[in-house]
C-alpha cells in the first residue's frame, strides 16, 4: 500500500525498534537512488563512502572492506548478527572498524578486514587493542588441527584458545614454541600472554605443561617438569641459576638435564606422588656435566668422584636417596634440590625436610641422610636447608666408598622409614653397621604383602598389615641380628604412637606379629626368600583377632600372624 513502510508488514528482529526499523528503510532507499544516479543522501543520513549497505532494521552502514569480509561470513545471519554503528576511525587515524552485535570487524590498509569475537577479542582488548602489542588481526579465527581449539593472527603474534582461555603468543617465544610443536607439542596450549619479568629485559609465556622464558642474553627455552619445579622454588630468573640458556635434554629413565646462566640442575625422574598432578621431586645442581646411567628401579648420576643414586624402594613411590663419595677426589659438600608445584611449602625439622600442603599438613619428605664408610662404620653428616636446597656437609674415612643414604617417601608413611622416624633414627645412629644393611628391608615387605592381598584395602590392621611386619622382621633378623631388629620394631610403634590413627589394639597386632617375624628371620637364617614366603603364608592363614589382650602376646613360638580385621 502507499505510504506502508516494511515494518508495518514484517516482523522486526528482536533488538531494534519500529524507529530504527524506518530510519533503516531510509537509508536504503538513499542507497540506492545515489547508487542509480537520482538523488543525494541527505548528510544527516551518512557521510560514510558510496560502497555501503545498510542491513535493515539496523540504522548503520558497513562500508568498503568491512562490508565485504561482513558479507563474505553470512551478514546479518552469521555469528556476528546485525550491525549496532556506522564505520568507526580508530584512534590511530588510519584503520576502520564497525561494531555487530557479536563483536567489531576491524581493518587497516597492511591488515585487511577480519571479525576479532569472544575470548579472542577479550584477550586483544586486556592487551590495549590494535595500539598494544598485537596491533591488527591478520586473518579470521582458524580451527587448530586438534579440532578443539582455535587460533588467531596478528600483526605482533598469535592468539590462542582453548577451553574458554584465550592468551596470546609472540616473537621468540612463539617461533621457540612452535619448533615444540605448537598446541600438538609437548607444552600444550598457552595459559598466560606473553609477561615481562621484574629484570624489565625478560619475556615470558606459561603453557599446559611448562614455560617459555626469553631474554636478549640467552634466547628463548622451554622449561618443564621437575626442573621447572625445582627452579621455580629456587627464584626463576631471579635465583642463583638465572635464565635458561638452553633447551631440557631427557635422558633415559626420566632424567632431566637443563643448562641455566649459573648452573645446571639435574632431575632423577623419580618422584613422591602426593595428589593428583602434585609430587615432591628431588634434584641436583652441578657446575659440570654429570653423566647419566640407569639402575634397576633407578638412575645414578656420576660425578667426579662422587655419585648420586636414585632407587625406588617400594611400590608406594618411596626412594632411596644417597650420594657417594668415591675417593678424596669427591666434593666435601653434596646438594640436593626440592621441587613441588605452587600451593606446596618445604620446611626443615631435626630429622627431614617435608612438603606441607596449604593446610599445613605433610604429604611428603626425606630424612636427613645418614652415614656410612665400607665397613659400616658411621660417618658423620651436617644439613642446613636454605630456599629449596639441601646442602650436606659430608664427612670423611679411608674406607671408601661411603654412603650417605636417606628415604624420600610420602607422608603418610615417613614414620615408618629408618631415616626419617625419630625412635628409630636413634636406633640407626646407635647401630650404624646393622641399620645399613637391612636399611631397605620394608621395601619388599610392602611390595609382596599388598600385592599378595588384593582383595584388602591399604589400610592398617588386616593381613597386609600383618604380612608386612612379619617379613619386615625377618628380613631385619636375618640380615642383621635379632637384637636389632627387636628393638628397630619397638622404636617403629614408639614412632607410630604419633599418628592420629594409633590405636592401643593396633600396637599390640604389630608388637605380636613382630615377634613372628623375628622367630621366622631366626628359623631361615641364609635363606631371605623363604622368609617372604613364610609370612606371606601366615598372613593368609591370620586370625582374626579385634581384642588382642584377650590372646596369648607373648607369642613364644612364632608360628602365626593376627589381625584386628579382615580385609
Amino acid at each position: 500500500m502507499p505510504g506502508q513502510r516494511r515494518s508495518d508488514c514484517a516482523v522486526i528482529p528482536k533488538g531494534f525498534t519500529k524507529e530504527q526499523a524506518d530510519k533503516a528503510e531510509a537509508m536504503e532507499a538513499a542507497l540506492l537512488a545515489e547508487s542509480e544516479g537520482t538523488g543525494a543522501r541527505p548528510q544527516a543520513v551518512s557521510s560514510a563512502a558510496a560502497d555501503c549497505q545498510v542491513y535493515w532494521p539496523a540504522p548503520y552502514e558497513v562500508c568498503g572492506a568491512i562490508r565485504d569480509k561482513y558479507n563474505e561470513i553470512g551478514g546479518p545471519n552469521s555469528f556476528l548478527l546485525y550491525p549496532t554503528s556506522n564505520e568507526l576511525t580508530n584512534p590511530d587515524g588510519h584503520g576502520k572498524r564497525s561494531v555487530f552485535q557479536n563483536g567489531p570487524i576491524y581493518w587497516s590498509a597492511d591488515s585487511g578486514a577480519h571479525p576479532v569475537v569472544n575470548h579472542f577479542f577479550a584477550a586483544w582488548q586486556r592487551n590495549g587493542w590494535e595500539a598494544g602489542p598485537l596491533g591488527y588481526p591478520t586473518s579470521d579465527e582458524i580451527v587448530n588441527p586438534d579440532n578443539i581449539g582455535r587460533r588467531q593472527y596478528f600483526q605482533g603474534g598469535t592468539v590462542y584458545w582453548r577451553l574458554n582461555e584465550a592468551y596470546y603468543v609472540t616473537g621468540a617465544v612463539r617461533d621457540k614454541w612452535g619448533e615444540t610443536g605448537w598446541e600438538g607439542g609437548w607444552l600444550g596450549y598457552p595459559t598466560s600472554d606473553e609477561v615481562q619479568l621484574p629484570d624489565g629485559q625478560g619475556r615470558m609465556n606459561r603453557f599446559e605443561h611448562g614455560v617459555i622464558y626469553w631474554s636478549p642474553d640467552t634466547g628463548a627455552h622451554p622449561v618443564t617438569s621437575s626442573v621447572l619445579d625445582q627452579w621455580s622454588r629456587a627464584g626463576f630468573e631471579a635465583s642463583a641459576y638465572g635464565y635458561p640458556t638452553a633447551d631440557p635434554i631427557t635422558h633415559p629413565a626420566g632424567i632431566q638435564e637443563q643448562q641455566f646462566q649459573h648452573d645446571r640442575i639435574y632431575s632423577s625422574g623419580l618422584t613422591v606422588p602426593v595428589a593428583s598432578g602434585v609430587s615432591l621431586s628431588l634434584g641436583v645442581p652441578s657446575a659440570g656435566p654429570l653423566q647419566p646411567e640407569t639402575v634397576p628401579d633407578g638412575v645414578v648420576l656420576n660425578g667426579p668422584g662422587f655419585n648420586a643414586r636414585f632407587q625406588r624402594v617400594a611400590d608406594d613411590g618411596s626412594f632411596e636417596v644417597s650420594l657417594v663419595r668415591l675417593d678424596n677426589s669427591a666434593p666435601a659438600s653434596l646438594d640436593l634440590l626440592f621441587g613441588a608445584p605452587a600451593g606446596y611449602s618445604h620446611r626443615a625439622t631435626p630429622q627431614r625436610v617435608e612438603l606441607v600442603d596449604s593446610a599445613g599438613t605433610v604429604v611428603a619428605g626425606i630424612g636427613l641422610p645418614l652415614g656410612f664408610d665400607s665397613t659400616g662404620a658411621a660417618v658423620p653428616v651436617q644439613a642446613s636447608f636454605e630456599g629449596n636446597r639441601l646442602r650436606l656437609q659430608l664427612g670423611n674415612s679411608t674406607a671408601f666408598p661411603i654412603e650417605f643414604p636417606a628415604i624420600a617417601a610420602r607422608g603418610g608413611t615417613l614414620d615408618q622409614w629408618w631415616s626419617t622416624g625419630i625412635q628409630q633414627r636413634s636406633v640407626c645412629e646407635n647401630e650404624p653397621y646393622d641399620c645399613y644393611r637391612v636399611r631397605n628391608a620394608r621395601g619388599p615387605a610392602y611390595n609382596l604383602s599388598k600385592n599378595a592381598f588384593p582383595e584388602a584395602t591399604e589400610t592398617d590392621d588386616n593381613r597386609i598389615d600383618a604380612a608386612r611386619h612379619c617379613i619386615w622382621n625377618g628380613l631385619m633378623t636375618e640380615g642383621a641380628n635379632r637384637g636389632f631388629a627387636e628393638r628397630m620394631a619397638a622404636a617403629h610403634e614408639r614412632d607410630g604412637r604419633a599418628n592420629p590413627d594409633w590405636t592401643h589394639n593396633a600396637e599390640l597386632m604389630d608388637e605380636y606379629n613382630n615377634k613372628t617375624g623375628v622367630q621366622v628371620g631366626l628359623r631361615n637364617e641364609g635363606a631371605p626368600a623363604a622368609i617372604e614366603s613364610t609370612c606371606l603364608q601366615y598372613g593368609r592363614e591370620a586370625r582374626i583377632v579385634p581384642e588382642p589382650e584377650t590372646i596369648d602376646l607373648s607369642n613364644p613360638y612364632g608360628i602365626d600372624l593376627i589381625a584386628l580385621r579382615h580385609p
